[in-house]
């Protein structure tokens, strides 16, 4: 009777068993192909990944190790980061390394760019884990030599072990400039600085060695720091005194100083290095290189560095390079100024000119020591116009006041350009004096002098200086440039003819290149 019901009810429990096994098996094979499926690779540009709004939590998720350049495709600066970036990718993919290295376009994913608060570009971001928040800064790395080695040192040892003489050795010969670090317990806090201190400075190779027999032959007894370098002072020390704990700032500052040649060329290999030092004061000698003078004048400025390198910054600019034009124009060096020594305070952006005829290392070192004592004055575009500019023989011009004294309607004006260290404007200055009182009572010539150095005229092109240009009255462009013999005589020869050809009310429609009137 049990068996007949069981068989009665059978039919109608099947239908539910066989739905829900149905159901059951579908699920399965829908997992199955969800497995088996696999998403389109992130799309690469010379095997960096391209990131956006869409993939970026994607790539995250993939890479263990993710470095994102977040880039401006009209960015000069941007682009030729990114050529060096993308050589690093290529190598990397050839090393195997597990670092990736991606792009951002700022320009079209404007919301990644507020997320990680990407205000400047190029700015380089490194995230470990998929941890997207919390994303380390990528600074002062432009090659793709330095990409690489930035990457190895996150993704595994910041410095090589060295384990014996021969290795020491080698390594110490293998590049210009190599850090080793002597630490006696290669587990201590120091020693834990030294290599987080590596990882943030891949331009350069770092060693560690607890080796007794490394001690020794260095002549090391502490925990010491050395570079070991090809020029000049070829080891520097930087030794932990007992009781101190090594700072990753001071030692970073210590190698990035150190590393610099006492005078340093600029170009742009050089120029991320000058700037990544820690050092605000920067001291710029712009010389020609191929002058005759320029070797005993390397050598002051060199002399003067070695007192001053932890304060100061020597750098030199080869005026007779054509790549360095525009820093030429940053601190308005005209070939007349050539050498000139100019001072920067690249933290507040200010500029200092050094007064002095020629480079010599004492007015070097005089010059930085008024600086550093807070005695030097900083570069101006227009000196302050005097209240008694007017009173004297010979007026006294500034960049404000020139165009509307010189370009006048009633007066012809005789300006000398001077600089107040020259010894040459020196000797012409009694001379200009006695021509300012000989012409103080005229009723259609000024004599007027300007300090060149100090003021900045844009109406008027300076060639050299002492320099004298004569302004015709009623001509806003006409420009007369003496240059005959700089006596009382000569000058008052050429007033007087001047003087008599022109009359006040008369104008020139000619311009300052087609009326160079050679005297």
């Amino acid at each position: 009777m049990r068996i007949s019901v069981f068989l009665l009810l059978l039919p109608a429990f099947l239908p539910a068993v066989w739905a829900e096994l149905s159901a059951k098996t579908k699920k399965e094979r829908d997992d199955t192909k969800a497995q088996n499926f696999k998403q389109p690779k992130i799309k690469e540009d010379h095997s960096v990944l391209v990131l956006n709004k869409g993939n970026f939590d994607r790539a995250l998720k993939e890479s263990k190790f993710l470095l994102v350049n977040f880039y401006a495709p009209l960015s000069g600066a941007s682009l030729a980061l990114l050529a060096e970036f993308e050589k690093a990718a290529e190598q990397l993919k050839d090393d195997k390394n597990p670092g990736v290295l991606s792009k951002v376009d700022v320009s079209a994913e404007k919301e990644l760019a507020k997320e990680f608060g990407i205000q400047d570009y190029p700015v380089l971001k490194f995230f470990i884990k998929g941890d997207r928040k919390n994303p380390l800064n990528c600074t002062g790395v432009r090659t793709a030599s330095s990409f690489v080695t930035w990457l190895k040192r996150r993704t595994g040892p910041s410095a090589i072990r060295l384990l014996n003489l021969t290795h020491i050795e080698t390594f110490i010969g293998s590049d210009d400039v190599v850090v080793v670090g002597f630490f006696k317990d290669l587990k201590g806090t120091d020693t834990e600085t030294f290599y987080e201190t590596a990882k943030d400075i891949p331009d350069l190779p770092f060693g560690v060695t607890n080796n007794a027999k490394h001690f020794v032959k260095y002549g090391i007894s502490g925990d010491t720091i050395l570079l070991f370098r090809k020029f000049e002072e070829e080891r520097v020390g930087y030794e932990i005194a007992d009781g101190n704990r090594l700072t990753k700032e001071v030692l970073t500052k210590f190698i990035k100083v150190n590393e610099l040649r006492l005078v340093t060329e600029y170009n742009q290999v050089t120029a991320g290095k000058i700037f990544d030092v820690g050092i605000d004061s920067h001291l710029l000698l712009f010389a020609d290189k191929t002058s005759k003078a320029f070797d005993k004048m390397y050598r002051s400025f060199k002399t003067a560095a070695a007192d001053l390198k932890a304060q100061i910054i020597f750098v030199l600019v080869d005026t007779n390079e054509s790549k360095n034009g525009r820093m030429k124009e940053f601190f308005q060096i005209r070939d007349m100024d050539v050498p000139a020594v100019r001072l920067i305070n690249t933290k507040e952006n200010v500029r200092y000119r050094m007064q002095a005829d020629k480079v010599t290392t004492e007015n070097v070192k005089t010059f930085c020591q008024g600086y550093l004592d807070g005695k030097e004055k900083p570069q101006q575009y227009s000196e302050e116009l005097p209240e008694d500019w007017n009173k004297n023989p010979v007026k006294v011009l500034v960049a404000t006041n020139f165009d509307e004294v010189v370009f006048n309607i009633t007066k012809s004006v005789f300006v000398l350009f001077c600089a107040p260290w020259s010894q040459r404007c020196k000797k012409i200055n009694s001379i200009w004096d006695q021509l300012g009182k000989k012409y103080e009572n005229s009723e259609n010539i000024v004599i007027a002098k300007i300090d060149i150095t100090a003021n900045e005229v844009d109406s008027v092109i300076v060639e050299k200086y002492p320099s004298l240009k004569f302004f015709p009255a009623g001509s806003d462009t006409k420009i007369v440039h003496y240059t005959s013999a700089q006596t009382l005589e000569a000058f008052c020869e050429f007033l007087d003819k001047e003087g008599k050809s022109k009359k006040p009310d008369e104008k020139s429609s000619n311009t300052d290149e087609e009326t160079k009137d050679e005297l």
